[in-house]
């Protein structure tokens, strides 16, 4: 018979392992083969996956089971969408997924197992899990999903910085030639325009369809207090911003306070904010669309003509604005422009240069390198 001191022992060993274990642990620790199975039809114990077994009442999760499938295959690692939910990925089969080394032959019901070699830095320990890093993980899932569901853990993996689109760029070069490589090179076109989620490359195509230009996706804004926040898409000549809550990006509730919080920053910082939802997106992309042409129109007949610098408040502003006042007294109506180095009237040097516009006689680079740098 066993005592109670061979059940604080496998309870003591189950605890590293939230609650499993299997059942030649039982047996090492006192435990027959019959006194197992009469535990399992009693329900003291119940089966979790295969010869792994756990105590009555302990929930079995999807991450329980991934978990359970290390212990059922020694010598494995956790991968895919395994891996994908121990980072916190939302993914949609929940099967525990293994990657094992090629040769060894390993069928376990209900898991799906890959057979790859990898290198030491394709994997990590987690608390004690053995699994794959980030970058291979949202690689694996990329060439076994589906392209809506594999761009849905791309998103979510580039939003809470597990990996960045520049690092997963380079992964797919170094994997040319490999299988499942296709899907790569396609889910890096997708994503190429700079949007982080279905969502915004919902609006990208939307916005090319109807033509409405002079945006740029996640634009960083700024006021006078330093970085605001990255902004989904911002038209900075007229300080528009417009923001998509999409089905990852936006849904957890820190994350929506975050938002409202920063969108308030954005209107006290002088922007217009508009927001669409995904059900805007995906029912009414044409109501999407006219809204933001019409206050695009409504914005650009009252700003002024000085295009917003979304870094905000910069040094030479009270230079420019002594400059706009000189042109007036001059007796001309003069309006002060600052063009970036791609424009036509850019400074040769690099910097930036106002050009006064008035009436006759007012020809262009009278004030030729008074702001930003130049002489």
């Amino acid at each position: 018979m066993t005592g109670n001191s061979d059940l604080r022992r496998l309870d003591a060993l189950a605890a590293s392992r939230g609650g499993l274990f299997t059942r030649e642990e039982a047996r090492a620790c006192g435990f027959s083969d019959d006194q197992i199975r009469r535990r399992v039809r009693r329900q003291d114990w119940q089966v979790v996956l295969g010869q792994v077994l756990a105590r009555a009442g302990r929930r079995i999760t999807p991450l329980l089971r991934d978990r359970a499938a290390l212990l059922a295959v020694p010598d494995a690692a956790l991968s895919g969408q395994s891996a994908a939910r121990r980072y916190g990925l939302d993914v949609p089969d929940l099967r525990p997924s293994l990657v094992v080394a090629p040769g060894r032959q390993v069928r376990l019901a209900g898991v799906v197992i890959r057979r790859e070699r990898l290198d030491a830095e394709d994997l990590l320990l987690v608390d004690g899990v053995l699994l794959t890093t980030p970058m291979r993980t949202v690689v694996d899932c990329v060439r076994a999903l589906a392209p809506v569901e594999a761009d849905l853990v791309l998103d979510r993996a580039l939003q809470r910085r597990l990996i960045t689109y520049e690092e997963f760029v380079s992964q797919v070069h170094r994997l040319v030639g490999r299988h499942g490589v296709r899907k790569l090179v396609q889910a890096v076109a997708r994503h190429a325009h700079g949007a982080r989620s279905v969502a915004e490359r919902l609006l990208v195509q939307g916005l090319r369809r109807g033509r409405i230009g002079g945006w740029q996706a996640n634009l960083a804004v700024y006021d006078a207090d330093g970085l605001i926040g990255e902004v989904d898409f911002g038209f900075s000549e007229i300080r528009l911003a417009v923001e998509v809550d999409g089905r990852a990006w936006h849904s957890a509730g820190d994350r929506f306070q975050r938002d409202r919080a920063r969108q308030n920053r954005l209107v006290r910082a002088g922007w217009t904010v508009l927001r669409f939802t995904w059900h805007d997106l995906t029912e009414d992309m044409d109501g999407v669309l006219r809204q933001i042409a019409a206050v695009r129109r409504q914005l650009a007949d009252y700003s002024p003509r000085t295009p917003a610098d979304p870094r905000g408040p910069r040094p030479g502003g009270e230079l420019a604005a002594k400059i706009a006042v000189s042109c007036q007294n001059l007796g001309r109506t003069a309006v002060l422009d600052t063009k970036q180095r791609s424009s036509p009237e850019a400074s040769p040097r690099g910097g930036r240069r106002g050009v006064c516009r008035g009436g006759a006689g007012w020809g262009r680079g009278a004030v030729r390198g008074w702001v930003g740098g130049g002489g």
